[in-house]
This record gives structure tokens, C-alpha cells and sequence, in this order.
């Protein structure tokens, strides 16, 4: 099945539209639709309902996005990897981040060690975390700086990985200034039962849901916790008192800079509210400039 066909039907599946995934591929909504309508020809089932301004996913639909991006993650690792071999003969290191705030924590804590191996061709790729996580554990990358949450034992699920924590903090809940509640000097998960928690991914993936979802079981509930599709829309409902969001303490000096109407509260409940920005590697990847790497980092 043609790659390209799949990441555009993804596109369309998360946003809703066959125009909005038109602009996004540089394609028009005409080639879009004709691209759906093969996959549906080969697959010999309908994915979508086509309505006048939106587009929904049909059972069939909904089943395949899991399918499709399998597909999709499963070709670019094999991309990945032959990449990585090309560039034996070169110092390289391929990276990935989990979001737009792990990009700042990823320049801040790279800034001296680029500036001693300033030939050092570096790569970056923006995944889900537990994506990353796999790319690593496969060595399609070399590290990846993405959140430890504190919950379930990562090294049960990938033996291999190893951690350095960067940064360390906690949890805290944004909440609207709109919101009397966001008066206070700290805030319970049983003062918000009336507000979703809005959490930002660009992927489709549940990933993240589960991990709060486990690190506050009890105080959350499944239907609580909705996804938003950008960080700028989960800010902006945040700060008009649409829900509230969960934002690490090692940010929130940047976060108030950027959000005014929102007031950021540690959480008052007993629970694990720990968070650390960390690198992730593969302890057996022999790449010699990851070594380095980690040696500068263990010996902070």
C-alpha cells in the first residue's frame, strides 16, 4: 500500500477534512479524495462518509488509523535505519523530541556540548514518546529527550534503554485566571471534576492519556481527559476556562511569559506529581559520538 496515500488518509482521519489535509500536503482536495478512494478501492470498504464541510471516519475508518500508522512508523524506521548506515563514515547523531517544549530543553541542554563538536551533523525528528522511545530502543535513533513521568518501570519494557535526567520537577495545573479557583496557593484534582484535562498531541495517540491516567488514578476520570490536536489551541482553552492543563514546574517561568490569563498552582493532592526532562539512549548503540555525549552528560 502506497506510503504517501497513508500519511495523507492519517492527516484527514485526525483533522476531519479533505480540504485542510489538501493544504497540508500541498496537494488539491480533488487528488486527496482520489487517494482516499483507492485505499478504499483496495481495501473493498468505505473509511469515510463524505458530508458537505466535514468528513467522518466510518467503523472501517476508525479500525484502519491504528493499521495505517503502523505502516507508516514501521517504513520510516527502515528509512531511518538505512540513513544511519550511509552515514557510518561521518560523525552523526539522529534525535528525536516529543514536543515543542522538549525542543527548548533540547537546545539549552545540547548548547555547550554543540559548541566543542561543532562538525557534528545532528538530525532531528518529532514523534510521540512512547514512538521515540521504540526508535531508540531499535537504534533507528541515537538518544531522544522526552519526559519521565514516574510511573510504570521503563526498563521492564525496554531492557536496553538507559536515562539521564536533565531536569527535575512537578506537576503543576494551569488553570484560567477567569477561574476563582486559580486564587488559590495550591489546587486539588477534586476541586477540577468539572473540567476536562486538556492534554496536547500532534499524533494520534493515546499514550499520553494512559500515563496520566495511571499517575493520578483515582483523582482523574477516563472521560476527563480529552486531546487536543496544538499546543496553542490547549493553551488558549486553558486560558478561556475551557479546562485545565498539567504543566511541568521547569517551564512554567516560560509558560506564564507566554500564557497571561493563566495561573499555574501546584496540586495539593498526595500523588505522584514528579516529572524529569531526560535523554534516552540504547546502552549497547556503539555510535562513538553518543558516547561522548553520555559521558559529557553522566559527568555534569
Amino acid at each position: 500500500m502506497d506510503i504517501d496515500k497513508l500519511e495523507t488518509f492519517l492527516i484527514v482521519a485526525k483533522d476531519g477534512s479533505f480540504r485542510a489535509a489538501a493544504q497540508k500536503r500541498f496537494l488539491s482536495p480533488r487528488a486527496v479524495s482520489k487517494q482516499m478512494n483507492h485505499i478504499e478501492a483496495e481495501l473493498g470498504v468505505k473509511l469515510f462518509e463524505r458530508e458537505k464541510n466535514r468528513t467522518k471516519l466510518t467503523s472501517y475508518g476508525n479500525d484502519f488509523i491504528v493499521t495505517a500508522q503502523d505502516i507508516v512508523n514501521s517504513y520510516k524506521t527502515a528509512v531511518t535505519k538505512i540513513k544511519t548506515r550511509n552515514a557510518v563514515q561521518e560523525e552523526y547523531l539522529k534525535s528525536g523530541i516529543s514536543s515543542p517544549s522538549q525542543a527548548t530543553i533540547w537546545q539549552t541542554a545540547l548548547t555547550d556540548f554543540l559548541s566543542k563538536n561543532p562538525n557534528i551533523n545532528v538530525e532531528i525528528q518529532q514523534e510521540n514518546g512512547r514512538r521515540l522511545l521504540n526508535l531508540v530502543n531499535e537504534m533507528a535513533l541515537d538518544f531522544c529527550i522526552s519526559p519521565y513521568y514516574g510511573t510504570h518501570e521503563m526498563g521492564k519494557i525496554f531492557p536496553n534503554l538507559k536515562r539521564i535526567d536533565l531536569y527535575t520537577g512537578t506537576f503543576y495545573i494551569g488553570i484560567s485566571k477567569l477561574n476563582p479557583l486559580s486564587q488559590q496557593k495550591s489546587i486539588s484534582f477534586t476541586q477540577l471534576q468539572n473540567l476536562k484535562l486538556l492534554y496536547y498531541t500532534p499524533f494520534i495517540s493515546i499514550h499520553l492519556k494512559e500515563i496520566f491516567l495511571e499517575k493520578f488514578s483515582g483523582l482523574l476520570r477516563e472521560e476527563q481527559v480529552e486531546q487536543i490536536n496544538t499546543l496553542e489551541q490547549r493553551n488558549l482553552m486553558v486560558a478561556i476556562n475551557k479546562g485545565f492543563g498539567l504543566f511541568p514546574s521547569i517551564l512554567v517561568d516560560e509558560e506564564e511569559l507566554q500564557n497571561p490569563l493563566i495561573n499555574f498552582l501546584p496540586i495539593s493532592d498526595d500523588c505522584n506529581d514528579f516529572y524529569s526532562s531526560a535523554i534516552w539512549y540504547n546502552q549497547q548503540n556503539n555510535n562513538p559520538v553518543l558516547k561522548k555525549l553520555v559521558d559529557e552528560f553522566s559527568n555534569r
